[in-house]
């Protein structure tokens, strides 16, 4: 019987729940969208964002981080990033000044799993959580992890983000209740504000450590 400790439960879904908790651009843009179409919009996104969560995870416990460590690859990530944080963005404030309520059937439900999954994907410094997380496995447990630990860690910290996202998308549902036109707007320059600065201080970040490689 394989023994797996109880703590590396715990610490894989806190550490699941830490990793999402601060809002970024991914909780930006399932705001946004489910401001207007409710918990399922939001969820969507949300779920979305899960793909690149996973993918990052695997990269980061499997050794494969090491490819990032090119400057080219890190930077031509980096760069999709800047890319579609700032397109989100300007779409964010030209609603603003618009100031229209867009229809709740406007938007294709798969175009949200598509912007969350992107934004997730085009986040390398999620990589970094990762690697830091392979030392901490291995204080947790007291000796080096074998491959079911790894596995053991993954998907509780996966069943954290996935719970996360039911949470963050009820409480964005419960919200959209509450917006009128004028809030609505605002949110709208809010978010594209924070997206536009995501992808400002990401290019800064990537240049910073351009330019000391």
């Amino acid at each position: 019987m394989i023994d797996v400790p109880v703590a590396l439960f715990v610490a894989a879904f806190a550490m699941g729940l830490a990793f999402c908790g601060p809002p970024g651009p991914v909780f930006v843009e399932a705001f946004r969208r489910g401001a207007v179409r409710g918990f399922s919009a939001a969820l969507a996104v949300e779920f979305g964002s899960l793909v690149g969560d996973a993918v990052w995870a695997a990269v980061g416990l499997t050794g494969a981080a090491l490819l990032l460590q090119v400057p080219a690859i890190r930077a031509t990530i980096a760069a999709g990033g800047v890319m579609l944080l700032a397109w989100l963005g300007v779409r964010a404030l030209r609603d603003a000044w618009n100031g229209a309520v867009p229809e709740a059937a406007a938007i294709p439900p798969r175009r949200d799993f598509a912007a969350g999954a992107a934004l997730s994907l085009t986040n390398p410094q999620a990589v970094a959580y990762w690697i830091a997380l392979g030392g901490i496995i291995e204080t947790i447990i007291g000796r080096a992890p074998a491959p079911y630990d790894l596995t053991v860690f993954f998907v509780d910290f996966m069943l954290a983000c996935l719970a996360y996202c039911f949470l963050i998308a009820g409480l964005i549902s419960a919200a959209q209740n509450l917006l009128t036109p004028n809030l609505y707007r605002a949110v709208n320059a809010a978010c594209g504000v924070a997206l536009v600065g995501f992808a400002l201080a990401l290019a800064w970040a990537t240049i910073r450590i351009h330019a000391s490689s």
